[in-house]
């Protein structure tokens, strides 16, 4: 399946439908982190207090035990909320509060719910790894799906099997392929480029069915790649514990070699993820 028909076929789908905007409050705020590696904080938090819904989220996300590291005193405030998520994080941060609203407010059932769980998985993987940062693997975890959009869109019947086929995870990548000219991952790509999203971000999303992940000729997408695939594999084995696919099995074996993880590593995020 040739990735750069994919992607030609999602530019043609994506001038069809109306690809979400982020709000303007957003891009302000990635604008200033875009001048500067260390913005004004003051600024960004007189942003970020014009908007109680955005600091309620951060002060929230500062308390999930994935994200931080599990201080005992849970946050209550901006001021502590900020400074436990880490200045240089925040634009990760508040980009997947908005991309998880996004989620929330699509058509395509389960999503949200599914996004969210890879995201804190990602986060566990990143911990456990250190390959990327915990706030890189959230924002990639909330947003990898976000093609599917596109094509529950211009099928009414794709939204309310998307998440239930995910134990297929190279078989269904296929078979919207063969449906569709494209797939979810070109999608989401082409969303996430315009969106200005790091390439690193965009091209993980774009990969992230790839069943030959050593075919990943540069080390961080192919262990980028990894991370996200084994969070599948970690999402689908927790919720259908007595029946995994041999697919998922597949996932899990290819990822965890890529990433040299062992078995008490892999036992200890199991753990953690519930």
């Amino acid at each position: 399946m040739n990735l750069r028909e994919q992607i030609q076929v999602a530019q043609q789908v994506l001038r069809k439908v109306d690809i979400p905007l982020l709000p303007q409050e957003a891009l302000a705020l990635q604008k200033l982190f875009n001048e500067s590696d260390l913005p004004d904080i003051r600024a960004i938090k007189q942003l970020i207090s014009a908007n109680p819904f955005l600091a309620g989220e951060l002060i929230s996300l500062a308390n999930q035990p994935n994200i931080s590291n599990q201080a005992p005193n849970p946050v209550k405030d901006l001021d502590s909320a900020l400074y436990r998520l880490g200045n240089k994080r925040l634009k990760n941060y508040i980009l997947s509060i908005y991309i998880n609203q996004l989620l929330n407010s699509m058509k395509i059932k389960g999503l949200s719910y599914h996004s969210q769980d890879i995201a804190l998985i990602m986060a566990e993987i990143a911990r456990s790894t250190r390959l990327l940062g915990v706030d890189e693997a959230y924002l990639l975890g909330l947003i990898h799906d976000i093609g599917g959009f596109a094509l529950s869109e211009i099928d009414e019947n794709y939204g309310q099997i998307f998440v239930g086929r995910m134990r297929n995870h190279y078989s269904m990548y296929k078979q919207e392929y063969a449906r569709f000219g494209t797939t979810h991952t070109a999608l989401g790509y082409v969303i996430a480029d315009n969106w200005g999203l790091p390439p690193l971000i965009s091209q993980t999303i774009l990969l992230h069915h790839e069943p030959n992940l050593q075919a990943i000729k540069n080390t961080q997408l192919r262990q980028w790649t990894a991370i996200l695939e084994l969070a599948h594999a970690l999402a689908v084995e927790k919720s259908n514990q007595m029946s995994v696919s041999l697919e998922i099995k597949k996932v899990l074996q290819e990822s965890s070699t890529v990433l040299n993880l062992q078995e008490e590593t892999l036992k200890r995020i199991r753990l953690s993820i519930g």
